[in-house]
């Protein structure tokens, strides 16, 4: 088990990943930066699976950065441990298919939300899904994250 720090980064954009993490306490956010502008692109929570995507299955280096949002405890596996796993046990194969998969599933998802959703409504399904993020994440990252402008956002805010 690894206890990391609130605001530690576990991965730097530019970094190939070498570690996939089982999320057992703790938030952590992953940042996408675009024209020289840092936007949340995606949110890690407790029993998450949190790892660089796609980068992690690529081998490529990274294209975002994670941090963590909150003082974490993490299970950390290897790259090198996942590739054996991978070689030994057909389960072990499926199973990283599987994750792969749905977190690509998940993104989908909250990619078609965004698109046919309000603001209102992304605000509110995040908020009714995720209402501990409002208590450990900035305001201006969870706006970016909804693809809210940041001086919109308090229109939105549940007290």
């Amino acid at each position: 088990m690894y206890y990391v720090s609130k605001e530690k980064y576990l991965l730097r954009a530019g970094q190939r990943p070498s570690h996939i993490y089982f999320l057992l306490k703790g938030m952590a956010r992953e940042i996408g930066h675009e024209n020289d502008r840092e936007r949340t692109t995606w949110f890690f929570y407790p029993n998450d699976f949190l790892f660089a995507y796609p980068a992690l299955f690529t081998q490529l280096n990274a294209f975002r950065d994670i941090v963590m949002l909150s003082d974490s405890v993490l299970i950390a596996i290897s790259y090198g441990d996942i590739f054996q796993l991978r070689n030994a046990f057909i389960e072990f194969a499926l199973f990283m298919d599987s994750l792969r998969d749905r977190s690509e599933m998940d993104r989908s998802l909250f990619a078609a939300q965004i698109y046919h959703l309000t603001a209102q409504q992304r605000y509110d399904r995040l908020f009714s899904e995720h209402s501990e993020l409002f208590k450990i994440a900035k305001r201006k990252d969870i706006a970016s994250f909804l693809g809210i402008k940041t001086d919109n956002f308090g229109r939105y805010f549940h007290s």
